[in-house]
């Protein structure tokens, strides 16, 4: 049986991300977003949001959300990753994902189970560069698992 659409012209590309906002779970009533989430500013092209799905019927379907953002590392970026981890270890994060297409996703919170299982922080990273011109640099991965996918404004 052939899969119908597979051979309409594609669009031109519009991928990645173009801003993340971060809100401590705890602050996001689900409706609609806060006023001024903290808007963090990451190197050009060095974001992604994912989403990994697996299982279904007839075992339960998880959802993987993976948010990475790569920053210059200076003492400002050091300060906020410090606040991050603090805020990802308490309650967790709603992300507030602008891709480059613009459409905003919330990453860390479902219709079904609110702020339960919200964004953490996995991974951290610092890099020196390799060569003298290169920028050191600060990597986070924050991730959550859900039953589904994030959920679009």
């Amino acid at each position: 049986m052939p899969l119908s659409g597979l051979n309409k012209a594609s669009v031109r590309p519009r991928g990645g991300v173009a801003r993340v906002g971060l809100i401590p779970a705890s602050k996001y009533a689900g409706s609609a977003p806060p006023a001024t989430p903290a808007v963090w500013a990451f190197r050009e092209d060095k974001a992604r949001y994912s989403e990994e799905t697996t299982g279904g019927q007839p075992i339960a379907k998880m959802v993987r959300h993976t948010l990475e953002m790569e920053f210059a590392a200076n003492p400002a970026t050091r300060a906020a990753v410090d606040e991050l981890r603090a805020a990802a270890a308490s309650e967790g994060v709603v992300a507030l994902v602008t891709m480059a297409s613009g459409r905003v996703v919330v990453a860390g919170w479902s219709r079904r189970f609110g702020t339960r299982y919200p964004l953490r922080l996995v991974a951290e990273s610092v890099s020196s560069g390799e060569a003298p011109a290169d920028c050191p640099t600060v990597r986070v991965t924050l991730e959550s698992t859900d039953a589904d996918p994030a959920s679009s404004l």
